[in-house]
């Protein structure tokens, strides 16, 4: 029997069981003390990878598109493992060499469809490689030396039958000699069955483990040399480990991940740790500061001032002259000059778009969304705007929102609020015709002053064409993950909860719940209300006892602090503290306070992203600082 050859290098005891579709990860040959191995989780939907150290400590990247398969190994044979993929799609293998975000270093085919791909050091000899079980016939094809690049693997070093069809394989040294072989998980009977050689015959021994719908995985958790069983349990978004292959409870256990989340396990060196962070002063001086941003590939960072500047910080210093005046801004209650984005191809094109709030007269106002022109290298803006992309008019000088954001998608993002007063008198949140209390997607490339995207959820007649989401009561801060696509909105509470929301990159028509829920709490009824279609808060935080408004920030994706990859900061505008967390499969996890290393910060007012992604605060003490690693 012949099967398409693989190209890859060794893998490090880990084995994954996903339902009907298993990878094996297998165990590093021990010549020397084994590495203790450690869990990872892989988001199927966006392709983020966690890794857990022995301490608790994680660090995310992205790689790989969404439905690719998960696994790791020991590709070049240094001790550590990293990511690969296998893309049902087309068949291909994917491997990685490094435990950061980039492209596949290597690449090959194998296999028939409805092989499932198993990885291990099957001669001994250190080094993993990719081979495949085949469910249908209960059968195993194993490669002990890789092809070339982007070619296919020849014919099996060996072939035997083990096991029955549908079993899930792992992998593993499993009686601690420095070879990997096959184990076989059988989830209708949760038993786990182990061979210790290469050879077609019964397994050498046998044990219950687990739960119907564990997804199983298997690693070396004590450096012993061993490989040992584990299961994910998604259920209740715990790790289950156990450290002899012998039947029995666990004899650890530990809450990691959610459950949509793929397990993979492995050594995976030195997790990148988070140091101390201290926030540094960029700037002072200003007047009222409400974000901080710049264009795609600029040094200098851009600082709108609530009265209408635009100013520039270039070398930390602040330039003398503003780069705009926007001269009609009211700052009734809670307006003011409130967003800023720069087109993604300002570079070229030099387009920058603004968001303020402007009398109408009797004491009324509108909002405004107007586009500017600048030479790119120039810092100072052509005073006279181009076009009004949009106005609307406002019945109350609150809610008024704030940031407008272009997505990775090309479109313009812009949160309003309900309206103001308090509990929506008007309605508004839940009415996807108003574009009050919604987010608008705009695309401003396609027709002046606007055209919609193909793709928004609502066609005219059940809902505003402009309309991407609704359910928003003051979503004063948001932003765009610049990696993922993903809009983090912090919407201020009425008396009870604050919140963060998240909408996924790509998916329009989401309601975030206001005026039928605050937070998760019922608001209009204050009981019996029904969140069916409701997309929940990733956080809330009581109000007031913890806070009292919201201000929503960024996902760090600078360069200067790589274990912050992927972490989200917010603050409270009137406690004046920062808090962080990250989103893993559609949970917020390792939420923490910074309190500790920067203090309270003083009327919050937003926060900044530059160029390279790295992350501001703005006060409006008249102070931006930077998110830095403490010196």
């Amino acid at each position: 029997m012949t099967i398409r050859r693989l190209n890859v290098v060794r893998i490090a005891s880990r084995v994954a069981v996903f339902g009907v579709l298993t990878i094996a990860f297998s165990g590093i040959a021990a010549v020397s003390a084994a590495a203790e191995d450690s869990v990872g989780l892989v988001d199927p939907a966006t392709g983020i990878w966690s890794l857990r150290d022995a301490s608790g400590g994680t660090h995310t990247f992205y790689y790989g598109n969404p439905a690719d398969v998960p696994f790791a190994g020991d590709w070049n044979c240094d001790g550590i493992d990293t990511p690969g993929l296998y893309r049902q799609s087309d068949g291909y293998v994917y491997l990685r060499d490094s435990n950061t975000q980039g492209n596949a270093d290597r690449s090959f085919f194998f296999g028939d469809p409805g092989d499932v791909p198993i990885a291990g050091d099957f001669d001994g000899d250190g080094c993993d490689t990719v081979s495949v079980y085949r469910p249908s016939e209960g059968r195993v094809f194993i490669i002990n030396e890789l092809g070339s690049q982007d070619g296919g693997l020849g014919a099996a070093d060996l072939t035997y039958y083990f096991g029955n069809p549908g079993d899930a394989p792992f992998t593993g040294d499993f009686d601690g000699d420095g070879v990997d072989t096959v184990g076989l998980y059988r989830e209708s009977a949760g038993l786990t069955y182990y061979r210790n050689s290469h050879t077609q015959g019964n397994a050498d021994f046998e044990f219950y483990f687990g739960n119907p719908g564990d997804r199983f995985v298997a690693g070396d958790w004590t450096g012993d040399g061993t490989d040992t069983p584990g299961v994910f349990r998604p259920s209740d978004e715990t790790f289950y480990l156990k450290y002899t292959n012998t039947q029995g409870n666990a004899d650890s256990q530990f809450p990691y991940g959610s459950a949509p989340m793929l397990p993979v396990t492995g050594a995976w060196g030195d997790i990148p740790a988070v140091p101390p962070l201290a926030l540094k002063p960029v700037a002072t001086g200003l007047n009222a500061p409400m974000l901080a941003t710049a264009p795609v590939g600029d040094d200098r960072l851009f600082v709108a001032e609530r009265g209408g500047a635009i100013r520039i910080v270039a070398d930390g210093v602040v330039l003398r002259n503003e780069f705009l005046k926007v001269s009609d801004v009211s700052q009734c209650r809670e307006g003011g000059l409130l967003g800023l984005a720069f087109h993604p191809g300002f570079a070229s094109n030099g387009r920058f778009f603004v968001h303020y709030t402007a009398s109408r007269g009797a004491g009324l106002i509108e909002s405004r969304i107007v586009e500017y022109h600048a030479d790119p290298g120039s810092d100072t803006a052509d005073a006279l705007p181009v076009r009004t992309v949009l106005a609307l008019d406002q019945p109350r000088c609150n809610h008024n929102a704030g940031s407008i954001s272009f997505g990775t998608d090309g479109y313009l993002y812009i949160p309003f609020g309900d309206g103001g007063k308090q509990g929506d008198p008007d309605g508004n949140s839940q009415n996807p015709h108003s574009w009050l209390g919604a987010v608008l997607r705009l695309d401003v490339d396609a027709a002046a002053p606007y055209a919609i995207p193909p793709t928004n959820p609502y066609n005219g007649v059940d809902g505003a064409r402009e309309v991407w989401a609704n359910g928003l009561r003051n979503p004063y801060r948001s932003s765009i993950d610049r990696l993922t696509g993903d809009l983090y909105i912090g919407d201020v509470g009425q008396n009870a909860w604050e919140e963060i929301s998240v909408g996924p990159a790509g998916v329009g028509a989401l309601n975030f719940g206001w005026s039928t829920v605050e937070g998760h709490s019922c608001y209009q009824p204050a009981t019996g209300c029904s969140s069916a279609g409701l997309t929940p808060p990733a956080v809330v935080y009581a109000n007031p006892s913890d806070g009292r408004s919201v201000v929503g920030g960024y996902v760090y994706r600078g360069d200067e602090i790589p274990a912050l990859q992927g972490t989200y900061f917010y603050a409270d505008f009137f406690a004046g503290w920062i808090r962080s967390f990250r989103l893993l499969g559609g949970t917020a996890t390792e939420q923490r306070d910074w309190t500790s290393s920067f203090g309270t910060v003083n009327s919050i007012s937003g926060f900044g992203e530059d160029s390279d992604g790295e992350l501001y605060v703005t006060s409006f003490d008249g102070t931006v600082y930077q998110l830095t690693a403490k010196s």
